[in-house]
Parts: structure tokens; C-alpha cells; sequence
């Protein structure tokens, strides 16, 4: 004991300024349950003085127990901690430690004392580079003597991860351990969990890109696709293989540890100056599989090019696998794309459609990379949203992933649909410029820098890991016998990978948007920009926002979509705190409205969670068009127009629990008086009806625009059109509205809006395409959405569409659309 506090004094400065103790998970106490209450005891791999010094660190800053004070159970002062080995001087043998002498000790004060003591094991890594796999495992799968641990947090504890896994109760271990016929179970167990806690963190060894390219060059798919191009093209073997070279070449990552690590350095600093924190949830789930050995695949939405930076951030900091990032080639200029490469990018072209040799070599790289173990990341949706909602997916990579699979690989795939919120998008200037009509600027050095022009308070950041699609799992529910199919050369294509790809990628898309979370600024942009005016009262904001998070709390699913802090005036003042909108006072009251320039920006945010409200807004819009309806309408006509909401806004509510929703949704409007029910003959109610009102006219664009399909394609004769063209013309139709219809907004007459709402058409039979590529559309199931939506908007909204005045808009019962 007094060894030690003399190696704790000498050595405190030199280890505080060599070393650090970055904690995985980042924010330990937010995903470790703790009690502080009850007491803390702590199990490690090394009794070193760098480890416990750098554990103390830590322990402190999360205001948990020294591992050097004494453990306290009634009148007992026990040990703290225990460990596997004591690090000798000079020697690298082993110096076993009997953990189980301080563990009876702890299980014997527990059953004296009636109470329970939580074990935290704790492990140490003095580096997490992992192209020297030998020094970031070193002292976790062999002893280090004292003279090397001194060398290695001398030149590598900057690098230091310290990992805190959940704490367990000594009672319930030692029931294990009686309960076990192995004599040493408790030390191996402990054994084997820091090593695999540590490999976790540490990963594969980056790929030798040299080594890398060769392997591509000699494997049987790619020589089979040279084959395949030399019977297609005429070109001769060495022309094909020089040509692989060089797709390789400028396809290939060329990741460098000491490069990401000094860059994630710079980025913390700017992170921590741009933003006020971050908010991190799943990881624990992404750490479960990558320990029980699957493949990581990270499938982010795209709002900016600060995804990269904000993931890469978080993915270091909490000790996940870092991985190959798909980056399209527009990127690869100097100097972007040589230092990108190094960060772990690989570049693929934009479009790979008609270059079928293109796209088998790109699927041999995606594959090298399963096969080895290398966790990957792509953006599904291909380019940034514009819009603030998430685009359709493209199918292209998820098709190669299910192919890679199908050659046998014995790791499970793993699809992580990952949502990156933001307070502020740095870009979000350019993307309205663009959906006004300006040319997009080609990507360059000085574009890029630009999101960092203005160094200003950006406020919070949101990561959240959803729900894993799994691909071994998710095959299995769709095609059962999906086994036989398995192709080593990777190059089969079943007949049904199509169907189950778009199924797949759609599934993935809509656990992204389940993934959202909602923030200050997404709410009071939801409730400002869904106001006629554009101006609330600070009373109707408060209101508003509140009725919000009470349509996020009544759904058991939407919680983890409910912000950290519930409050609505500290959600405001978050807001507020963006300069997106002001307050301005009218004799005692106040008012909000956006401040200049803002209202194009505040609508993207209100649009990166429209998706969350789509289904009460649009019950909201019947109730209120009606005045009066029988309960059991608002589910048919509900259903009548929510499946079109929930193809264009990828909104995460599965069709058998939509009538529950329904149910659930109306009573939550009846308990908070905004109607009221007699018998079965449900009421608007003048209490609050302002907010209902705004609530119900979030959705109010995308009935125009349902509206807008069903009226071009009304006007159209068949076979005049191909689905291109009528998507031209439900644009056109568009333009002809008044900005009072349109509500100003540029990304109104998104072409990819109508492409979605073209996909839902063909899929459930309103149109069908017919083999020349022109349309044939189905009238009465036309008319039957038209006669679902025009009762839902105001009079000269539809008569400024289709020509015709309308005298009033009371739903009849028989239009149900779909």
C-alpha cells in the first residue's frame, strides 16, 4: 500500500501528461447503469500504476470510487479492486493474481451485510491502432514488464482507451460459479472478456493496399468478369487486367492509423467549438454484434458533409469498428481525396448503370472487404437531402452486399440504418438556392472548407444506431430457402433478389427515419412554418410543442424519439438560441416569426421530422374538415390517404399496428380536450384549436400534391406519356398554383416527391406501365383518391388545381382510395 502511494505521487504528473483516459463508451454513465448508492468494486487486467492511475482518472471524473480507496461494507474496509497479474520489473513472465481470494472476501461481506456489491471490469488499451495488432493488444493477451508499459505510455498515451463494461453483482456471479463444475471459471471468464472487450476496440489490421489490389486482380470473380467483358467487347485479356488495375487503383482505400487519429485530435477541438455536445444512442447495440461476430455495415442518412466528420467522431470515441466509407468520385480532387483515402474512403463512381465491367469489379472490392472483416459505410440515399427528408433509397450497394452473403461468407451481415440530427446544417444556404432553380456547385477544397467559414454555435448533434437489418435474418423471413442459391463467385442473381432488395432497402429507409429524434429547433420549426402567417404567440409555440411531445409520448415506439429534455421552454430557448427566429412584442405580448432569410431554412428542419407526425397530422386535417364524424370513418378515410404519406415520407408506422395508432391517437386528442366524443360521433372542440389546426396543416403540401398526381394523371390519355414526362407535367400543374397554395416553397415541386408518388401509383395498380414505357392508367381508382383528398383541403386550393368550384368538403363514407 505505501509502495504505492509513493508510485502514485512520483508518477502523477508525468502519466497525467503522457497519458490520457478517453473512456468507451464516450459518455460512460449515460449507458452504464450505475447505482452510486450501492458499492462500486472494480476488476482490471494489470495491477501496473499507469493502469490504476489512468482507471482513477477516470473513476473521478465520472464521480465513481477511487480503485485505490478501500471498499466499505458495514464495519469491513475490503479491497477495491482486483486483477489478473501484477507486471514484474524486468521479467515478462506471468504474475498471476488469485482473484478469487478479494472476490470471496467481497461475496462474504455481501451475505453478512445483506446487501450487494457491483463489479465493473475495466479494461486498459494503450493503443487502439490496429495495423500493429501485437502493441494495441500488448498487456491485454500477455504481460508487459514495468520498464516497456513506462515506453509505451511514454509514446502511445495519447492514444490510451480506457473501456467500462457494465457492472455485475457478486451475489449473482457466485451463484454461477457454485452452480459450475470449473475449478478456475471466474478467472478465465475474466480473461476472456478483456480480450475480447479489447480486440473489439482495436479491430482488423487496415488492408495493404498494394497486397489488396493484387488479391482483387487474381480472384476467380474478377478474372471471371474478364472472361465475360472479353466475349462482350472483343478486348484481350491483358487490355481487361490493366483496366481492373487501374479501377482498383482509383478505387482502393489506403488507410493510415496515425492520420485518423491526429485528425480526430483537430476535430474534437472544432467539434467542441461548433457544437454544444452531442447525443449518442445504440452504440451498446453496434458493440453487441461486432462481439458476437457479425459485419458491420453503417447506413447513414446524408444531410451534410458533416456526417462524415460527426460519425467518424463517434464511431473513434466509443471504441466501434472503424470503416472503409463509400465516397462517390466527385470527391477524389487534390488535396480532398488523397487525404480522405488515407481516412479510410474508397471512391466509386456516381453512376455505375451500363457499365456492367465497372460494377463487377466494384462488387469484388465490396466483397474482399466482408470477407475479411472490414467494417464498411455508405450512404444509401445516395447524394445530400436538399429537403431535410430523407431521400429513396438506391438499391445498387445493398444488392452487392446480399450478392457478397450469398457467396458463403460465414460472418452475418449487419445494416445499421444510423440518423445524424443537427441543430444547424451548415450547407442548408445552398441546398434553397438550388431548389430555386441555381446550379449546383461542383464539389472543390474551397467548398468543403466553407462549411467551416464561420466559426459560430451550431448547436447539439444527434447520432442514433437503430435497429439492425440483418441479412442472413432477414433472407430467411423472405425467401426461406434462400441457402440454395449460394454462389461462391458471387455472380448469380435469383429471381427473387430483385424484389427482396427493394423490400430490404425500403425496411432500412424506414428504421432510419424510426430513428429520428426531435429537438428544439425541428419542433418550433414544425409549429412556426405549419402556421397560415408564419408569426405564433410565445403562448401558441409553448402549446404547440407541448402537443408535440405529448404525440410522441402517447406512442410507445416514438420515445426514443423524444428529446433528452422534455421542457418545452428549454426546448424554445435551445431554438432561440439558433437565430432561425425572433421574438418581437405586441404591448404585453410576445410573438415569434422567422428572422430574415430564415423561412426556407426553417422548413428543411420542420421537414426532418414531419415524418414522426404525418399520422396524427393527417387524423387532425379529417377531424377538422369534418367538424363532425362518426369514430369509425376518421380509420377508413385515415387509411384512405396515409399509405401515399407513408411512401413519400418513409414514415415508421407498420401497417399492423396502424389501426391501434388510430385508436390511440384520438384518445390522446379527447384526453387533452381538442374534441370531444357523444356516443360514436366525435367533435372539434374550441379548446386549443389553434395548435390543432397547425398540427393538422403540417401534412397540408403533400395533400396538394396528391392532389396534383391524381389530377394530371385524370387529364392524361393513355399511352400519350411515359412516367418521365408525367412527372414533368404533375411539376408543370404545380407551377400554376398560387404561392398562397404552395406556401412559397421551392421544394414543393421536388421531382423526387412525384417519383415517389409515381413507384406507390404502379405498385398498387393506379397506373401500370405498358411495354412501349407509356402510361395506362386505372380511372376509378383515380377518381376514388381524388374524391379522399379534395375534401381534405380548402376550396380554392382544389378549384385553382382542377377548375371546378366546390361547394363544400365533408368526407363522404365510400371514398376510401387504396
Amino acid at each position: 500500500m505505501m509502495l504505492n502511494k509513493i508510485l502514485r505521487f512520483i508518477f502523477y504528473y508525468p502519466i497525467r501528461f503522457t497519458a490520457t483516459c478517453d473512456p468507451v463508451p464516450f459518455e460512460p454513465l449515460k449507458h452504464i447503469k450505475i447505482d452510486k448508492h450501492k458499492p462500486i468494486a472494480y476488476v482490471t487486467v494489470s495491477s501496473s500504476v499507469a493502469n490504476l492511475m489512468t482507471i482513477e482518472r477516470l473513476t473521478k471524473k465520472l464521480g465513481l470510487p477511487s480503485p485505490f480507496d478501500p471498499l466499505v461494507v458495514g464495519p469491513m474496509r475490503l479491497k477495491r479492486t482486483a486483477y489478473l497479474r501484477s507486471p514484474g520489473l524486468f521479467s515478462s513472465r506471468l504474475h498471476k493474481r488469485d482473484i478469487y481470494k478479494i472476490f470471496d472476501t467481497w461475496v462474504a461481506a455481501c451475505r453478512d451485510f445483506g446487501t450487494d456489491i457491483q463489479i465493473i471490469p475495466i479494461t486498459v488499451l494503450w493503443s487502439r491502432n490496429p495495423s500493429y495488432e501485437g502493441l494495441a493488444m500488448r498487456g491485454i493477451e500477455a504481460p508487459t514488464p514495468s520498464w516497456r508499459k513506462f515506453l509505451t505510455v511514454t509514446f502511445s498515451g495519447r492514444d490510451n482507451c480506457t473501456i467500462v463494461s457494465d457492472p455485475v453483482s457478486a451475489l449473482a456471479i457466485q451463484e454461477k460459479l457454485e452452480q459450475s463444475k470449473y475449478t478456475n471459471l471466474l478467472q478465465r471468464a475474466a480473461a476472456l472478456h478483456f480480450l475480447r472487450k479489447a480486440r473489439s476496440v482495436v479491430g482488423k489490421p487496415f488492408p495493404n493496399r498494394k497486397l489488396l489490389i493484387e488479391e482483387l486482380l487474381s480472384r476467380p470473380g474478377t478474372q471471371a468478369a474478364i472472361e465475360e467483358e472479353m466475349k462482350r467487347s472483343g478486348a484481350k485479356k491483358e487490355e481487361l487486367e490493366v483496366k481492373a488495375r487501374q479501377i482498383f487503383d482509383v478505387m482502393a482505400a489506403d488507410t493510415r492509423y496515425p492520420l485518423l487519429k491526429f485528425l480526430n485530435s483537430i476535430i474534437s477541438l472544432l467539434w467542441r467549438r461548433f457544437y454544444h455536445g452531442q447525443t449518442i444512442i445504440g452504440a451498446n447495440r453496434v458493440r453487441e454484434l461486432v462481439q458476437s461476430g457479425h459485419e458491420i455495415i453503417y447506413i447513414p442518412c446524408h444531410r451534410s458533409h458533416m456526417d462524415y466528420i460527426l460519425l467518424s467522431f463517434v464511431i473513434f470515441h466509443e471504441g466501434l469498428p472503424l470503416p472503409q466509407i463509400a465516397s462517390g468520385d466527385n470527391l477524389n480532387f487534390f488535396p480532398v481525396g488523397p487525404l480522405i483515402r488515407r481516412c479510410g474512403s474508397y471512391f466509386i463512381r456516381r453512376k455505375m448503370k451500363g457499365d456492367l465491367f465497372y460494377t463487377d469489379m466494384f462488387r469484388e472490392y465490396l466483397s474482399l472487404l466482408f470477407e475479411h472483416g472490414y467494417a464498411t459505410e455508405f450512404f444509401i440515399e445516395g447524394g445530400r437531402s436538399r429537403t431535410g427528408r430523407t431521400l429513396p433509397p438506391r438499391t445498387g450497394m445493398v444488392s452487392m452486399t446480399v450478392q457478397a452473403q450469398l457467396r458463403g461468407i460465414e460472418r452475418p451481415i449487419a445494416f445499421i440504418p444510423t440518423y445524424l440530427g443537427y441543430e444547424h446544417v451548415m450547407e442548408v444556404g445552398s441546398y434553397m438556392k438550388e431548389l430555386g432553380g441555381a446550379q449546383k456547385e461542383k464539389e472543390s477544397a474551397w467548398q468543403l472548407l466553407g462549411i467551416f467559414k464561420r466559426f459560430r454555435y451550431y448547436g447539439r448533434g444527434y447520432v442514433t444506431f437503430g435497429e439492425p437489418v440483418i441479412v442472413p435474418r432477414y433472407l430467411s423471413q423472405a425467401v426461406p430457402d434462400w441457402r440454395k442459391d449460394l454462389d461462391p463467385t458471387g455472380r448469380g442473381k435469383p429471381d427473387w433478389l430483385y424484389e427482396t432488395v427493394n423490400q430490404m432497402s425500403h425496411d432500412i429507409i424506414i428504421k432510419l427515419n424510426d430513428s429520428a429524434i426531435a429537438n428544439g429547433i425541428n419542433l418550433c420549426a414544425l409549429a412556426l412554418m405549419s402556421d397560415e402567417d408564419h408569426i405564433i404567440s410565445m403562448r401558441g409555440l409553448h402549446r404547440c410543442v407541448a402537443l408535440f411531445l405529448k404525440l410522441l409520448e402517447c406512442d410507445e415506439a416514438r420515445h426514443k424519439s423524444l428529446p433528452e429534455d422534455r421542457e418545452t421552454g428549454v426546448l424554445i430557448k435551445q431554438a432561440l438560441e439558433l437565430h432561425k427566429f425572433h421574438v418581437y412584442h405586441v404591448g404585453d405580448m410576445e410573438f415569434v416569426r422567422p428572422s430574415r432569410g430564415q423561412t426556407l431554412q426553417l422548413r428543411y428542419f420542420k421537414n426532418n421530422i414531419l415524418h414522426l407526425f404525418a399520422l396524427p397530422a393527417l387524423i387532425a386535417n379529417i377531424l377538422i374538415r369534418n367538424g363532425h364524424i362518426l369514430r369509425k370513418d376518421v380509420n377508413t378515410h385515415t387509411r384512405s390517404l396515409f399509405y401515399f404519406l407513408r411512401h413519400e415520407l418513409y414514415s415508421p408506422v407498420p401497417e399492423e399496428s396502424l389501426d391501434k395508432l388510430i385508436e390511440i391517437y384520438i384518445d390522446t386528442f379527447l384526453k387533452e380536450g381538442y374534441i370531444t366524443q357523444n356516443e360514436d360521433m366525435l367533435y372539434i372542440s374550441g379548446d386549443g384549436f389553434n395548435e390543432f389546426s397547425i398540427l393538422s396543416r403540417t401534412i397540408r403540401p403533400h395533400l396538394i400534391r396528391f392532389l396534383v398526381a391524381g389530377t394530371a394523371l385524370k387529364q392524361i390519355e393513355d399511352g400519350t406519356l411515359n412516367v418521365d414526362a408525367f412527372i414533368k407535367k404533375c411539376i408543370d400543374l404545380s407551377r400554376r398554383l398560387s404561392s398562397y397554395v404552395t406556401e412559397n416553397s421551392p421544394d414543393f415541386a421536388d421531382p423526387i416527391l412525384f417519383k415517389i408518388i409515381c413507384h406507390t401509383f404502379i405498385r398498387h395498380k393506379y397506373f401500370e406501365v405498358m411495354e412501349d414505357g407509356t402510361i395506362k392508367k386505372n380511372l376509378p381508382k383515380v377518381e376514388k383518391l381524388l374524391r379522399a383528398a379534395e375534401p381534405l383541403l380548402a376550396a380554392r386550393e382544389v378549384q385553382a388545381l382542377t377548375g371546378k368550384k366546390v361547394r363544400g368538403n365533408l368526407i363522404k363514407h365510400n371514398t376510401e382510395a387504396s
